[in-house]
């Protein structure tokens, strides 16, 4: 997905300026994008220019006047090409997942910091993620109105929850892992190892099987 469609998908159903799009990306779609105000104005201009969207100037008392964005028939038409097209899977991007792979260079104290800090944060994000769902959900019953827009949108922010839900956890578990194993940062200091047998059980714990076995089924 290019940042192109995901403004083509939000000025499908309203019209909006600059600041509206970049609040609609801050506050919701940073479940599956982020972008920055300094990508949105030239990607609007060339939207405008392909001739996807049209803009005019709303007068405002006492502030600038405001450029309001719509989308053409020509943009609503490469829109809906792009959702009828098959999707590709995603290729990851995850920078806590690089780190982790290579606390071994860090102290165990370090490690678990490290861990204990970026649960913290995702529950942090969890927290914000369903503070959204409560106004949106106040927000539809106050208008008592509901939508295909609301009813997929509603569909991504549950993925958010579960995506947050899930990484937490992986933090906990991360974290009990590197506990029950934690004699191995003194083993490396000797530039020694644990044999299997030692660490099997905890091995098997954390992937939560009896045998590897089965992950094959």
């Amino acid at each position: 997905m290019s940042l192109k469609y995901g403004m083509l998908g939000l000025l499908s159903k309203w019209e909006a300026t600059g600041y509206d799009i970049k609040k609609e990306f801050d506050d919701f779609m940073s479940i599956f994008w982020h972008t920055h105000l300094s990508q949105i104005y030239p990607e609007l201009s060339k939207l405008e220019k392909e001739k996807l969207i049209e803009s005019k100037m709303i007068p405002q008392n006492g502030k600038p006047d405001k450029k309001l964005y719509s989308i053409t028939d020509a943009g609503r038409k490469e829109l809906y090409q792009w959702l009828e097209a098959p999707s590709e899977t995603p290729n990851v991007k995850d920078s806590f997942l690089m780190q982790t792979f290579f606390m071994d260079n860090l102290s165990l104290e370090d490690v678990l910091f490290q861990l204990k800090h970026y649960q913290k944060q995702r529950e942090a994000r969890l927290e914000k993620l369903k503070q959204t769902l409560y106004e949106q959900w106040q927000m539809i019953k106050e208008k008592n109105e509901f939508s295909t827009r609301l009813l997929m949108s509603s569909a991504v922010l549950k993925r958010g929850l579960d995506q947050e839900e899930e990484y937490i956890l992986w933090c906990k578990r991360t974290i009990e892992f590197v506990e029950s194993l934690e004699y191995l940062w003194n083993l490396e200091e000797s530039n020694d190892c644990a044999t299997i047998n030692e660490v099997e059980e905890a091995f098997y714990r954390y992937f939560e099987v009896e045998d590897l076995d089965e992950l094959k089924n």
